[in-house]
């Protein structure tokens, strides 16, 4: 599997992420527990080895008990862990935190240090909550400890990264950002500035969601330009839209992919798909989704909204006030 350098670390571009895979009580109320042991056996009898997860999680019990008695050695694990940084959510402040990836790290049994250790969200000071630079300081504190080899974010904005960029005291800059992206996402200018500030700042990218385009979960998506093309392009290549979509972001988005299928022969395929033997795509295919979707614009085409950024958001620019 391909990987990429990150500060001397080998990093596998394919990830296999678990948070799609919770199930939710009536109306999103609450994740419940869920049993993905199935999905993590099959994931790792087709190949992969880079697992996206997370504290807050519900996942995380039967996917650890399922790589713990893979056989797999540490070395071949590759593990990148979100920290929750939300009062709301249940973070009680920086020990918290700490004791969380602790925890997390002995469920995985990966003794005493994970890959990849992120913020999973920009906490903002919001309600009495962390700043972003004092969240960030827990992470430098554990990756100068050992217990995280690489430290980054997770759906920060280019407003949340100067909280921490901009710090005086700042020791390690973020090495990743993960968030949701799609062909459609191309045009929306914020991203187009974040991506080019992560770019000359030397963070890798690491999107989720590159599916959701066909999805059926963007009521608009189906009857869109970019649909249209994809259909076209896979009745040309033999390939179905989500493989065309994978390779889209494999040769385009230039970092990790993260995604995630209960089906096992997806699981084979989409490791086939993204390895050195995956299919060669014609020259101008890929110009032509982006153009497509160009067409059909950004607005309305994210799926994982986040209503508590939000929140966190208004507060920390004075306009929410309960």
């Amino acid at each position: 599997m391909a990987t990429i350098n990150i500060s001397g670390i080998p990093v596998p571009r394919l990830a296999f992420g678990l948070g799609s895979l919770m199930k939710w009580a009536p109306n999103h109320a609450h994740p419940l527990p869920t049993d993905c042991s199935t999905e993590i056996h099959q994931a790792i009898a087709a190949g992969f080895r880079h697992f996206n997860v997370g504290d807050l999680y519900t996942t995380n019990e039967s996917a650890a008990a399922v790589l713990r008695s893979s056989g797999l050695r540490r070395e071949e694990v590759f593990i990148s862990l979100k920290l929750n940084t939300y009062a709301l959510l249940g973070c009680k402040g920086r020990e918290h935190m700490i004791e969380s990836a602790k925890a997390e790290i002995g469920r995985f049994g990966l003794g005493g240090y994970v890959d990849v250790l992120q913020l999973h969200f920009p906490p903002r000071g919001y309600s009495g909550q962390m700043s972003n630079r004092e969240a960030w300081r827990v992470l430098e504190g554990l990756k100068e400890q050992g217990v995280a080899r690489i430290i980054g974010l997770s759906n920060w904005t280019l407003e949340d990264y100067h909280d921490i960029m901009e710090a005086e005291d700042l020791k390690y800059p973020p090495q990743l950002n993960e968030y949701e992206f799609n062909p459609f996402l191309l045009s929306d200018l914020k991203l187009q500035e974040l991506r080019a500030y992560e770019h000359k700042h030397g963070i890798v990218p690491m999107n989720y969601g590159i599916l959701t385009a066909i999805s059926g979960r963007l009521p608009s998506a189906k009857s869109s330009t970019l649909f249209n093309e994809l259909e076209h392009q896979s009745q040309q290549l033999k390939l179905s839209p989500g493989e065309l979509l994978l390779l889209w972001a494999w040769h385009r988005l230039n970092g990790i992919v993260v995604t995630t299928t209960s089906q096992e022969d997806r699981a084979i395929r989409t490791v086939q798909l993204l390895s050195a033997k995956g299919p060669s795509i014609p020259d101008g295919v890929f110009d032509k989704i982006e153009a497509a979707a160009g067409q059909d614009g950004p607005e309305g085409k994210m799926v994982y909204r986040h209503p508590h950024m939000e929140k966190a958001r208004l507060a920390a620019a004075g306009v929410w006030t309960s």
